[in-house]
């Protein structure tokens, strides 16, 4: 009988060798060894090349090119998620990778590879962005929403889309969009077109032009803000405290209608009306109705403290972090909208008073989500041009967190949307938090660069 032969272990080296190949074989390794090239990694991996269609034992579960991948969930069962396929995530990663251009190079540690990377996902990104817009002929010709338009619309509801919306509620909207990834969502809630996508959007297409040779919008954008303002003739599905009546500032929804038909309640939202701000200022467009009472009404509840004391308050859309302080502060930086001056510099206050720090002397920030919340609040900080030590604490800390391998860092709630009989809904993206801290990498290596 022959013996057996012997097990001998393989050195060390070997093994850690073989991993790489198995690794490497199955998924693009991850290169870069600066934090920013780390990230731009991940977003190029995860960008959606193709669109796709996934049968799954719930149903087929869509996609389409150039979105990143995005989920929304019920507050409290983050396991149950639902993916998503809407522009909005979208505009605020392309924003974070306009900084990623030849000129900023040197500053950014950027190779080459680097730069086209940025291009093609930016313009992947673009063409994602036009699938949601309302076509030529549309009451809302030119305006962009959220989720793709419904033909379905008409069809029978079925017995899910009915109990969904006995359990909802609503908001009932009589839209014409639905995500197409839930199948009982009810024909009711369906969405019209909205100011906040919209806005994000023709940034990004401002933008496009700029920086990748699109073609510069021609729609006249500032009317469609114009057109939805908080003037009395539309009722609002609630009134708070903060907002006086007939207070003409920007609302949410561009709820075009056909002549005689009743509209819908609509609502008004500050992050919503902070991020109209910024585009009517980025397309020279502050004479636009409603922009003084935006700005008016924004500064107003900050000088109040309302953004301390319960900032989810402010609106329908956002829940208790940085978004409204990033959003006023990036408008009045990139708009400019120099008349949010006062609330930029209070908000910046704000953030620097809730700075917490890590055991080895990290600064960061945390409402539920450390990774997210802070980068948000040290954008706020560098938006608002002030001149701390715990911008540089809070970027040290932010590059220990990161992923080492992948280059993420973990997601967190940007934005909700809150039911009428009380369930909440929660958007996540990871490739959202690592563009938000991307674009406060850059711009703080582009800070240091220019000698401030």
């Amino acid at each position: 009988m022959s013996s057996m032969p012997k097990y001998r272990p393989l050195p060390i080296l070997r093994v850690w060798l073989i991993l790489v190949v198995l690794c490497c074989t199955s998924v693009e390794c991850n290169p870069r060894a600066t934090p920013i090239g780390r990230a731009l990694f991940f977003l190029r991996t995860r960008q959606v090349a193709a669109g796709v269609e996934v049968l799954t034992e719930d149903g087929p579960v869509v996609d389409y090119a150039g979105n990143w991948p995005q989920s929304f969930s019920l507050e409290g069962t983050p396991a149950f998620r639902i993916r998503d396929v809407s522009p909005f995530i979208v505009t605020f990663i392309h924003h974070a990778l306009t900084h990623v251009v030849e000129e900023n190079a040197a500053a950014l540690g950027l190779t080459g590879r680097d730069v086209l990377d940025a291009r093609v996902m930016r313009q992947r990104a673009v063409e994602f962005m036009r699938r949601f817009e309302s076509g030529p002929g549309a009451a809302d010709a030119g305006a962009f929403g959220f989720w793709p338009q419904d033909e379905r619309l008409d069809a029978p509801q079925t017995l899910g889309q009915l109990l969904a919306r006995d359990w909802l509620e609503g908001p009932v909207l009589m839209g014409d969009r639905r995500p197409v990834n839930l199948e009982v969502y009810p024909a009711a809630m369906a969405i019209p077109s909205d100011a906040d996508v919209t806005a994000t959007v023709y940034a990004a297409l401002l933008d496009h032009a700029a920086i990748d040779g699109g073609a510069v919008p021609d729609t006249s954008i500032a009317q469609l803000f114009a057109d939805w303002r908080d003037t009395g003739a539309v009722p609002l599905r609630a009134e708070p405290d903060w907002l006086p009546p007939q207070s003409g500032v920007f609302l949410t929804w561009l709820d075009y209608r056909e002549a005689g038909e009743a509209h819908v309640p609509n609502d008004v939202d500050l992050v919503v009306n902070a991020n109209v701000l910024y585009t009517l200022a980025r397309y020279d467009r502050l004479d636009t109705p409603g922009v003084a009472e935006a700005v008016a009404l924004i500064n107003a509840v900050v000088e109040e403290g309302r953004h301390v004391a319960r900032v989810e308050s402010l609106g329908n859309y956002y829940p208790d972090g940085f978004a409204f302080h990033y959003s006023v502060s990036r408008a009045y930086c990139e708009g400019p909208v120099a008349g949010l001056r006062p609330a930029a510099e209070r908000l910046a206050e704000s953030v620097e008073q809730s700075a917490q720090v890590t055991p080895a002397g990290g600064v960061f920030w945390d409402k539920g989500a450390p990774h997210l919340d802070t980068a948000l609040a040290v954008l706020t900080l560098m938006n608002a041009s002030r001149q701390t030590p715990l911008i540089d604490k809070a970027v040290e800390y932010l590059i220990a967190e990161q992923d080492p391998t992948w280059g993420n860092w973990d997601e967190g709630a940007f934005f909700v949307a809150r039911t009428d009989a009380g369930p909440t809904f929660v958007w996540t993206s990871k490739s959202l938090t690592i563009a938000f801290v991307l674009e406060a990498l850059c711009q703080y290596e582009l800070m240091q660069a220019q000698g401030r």
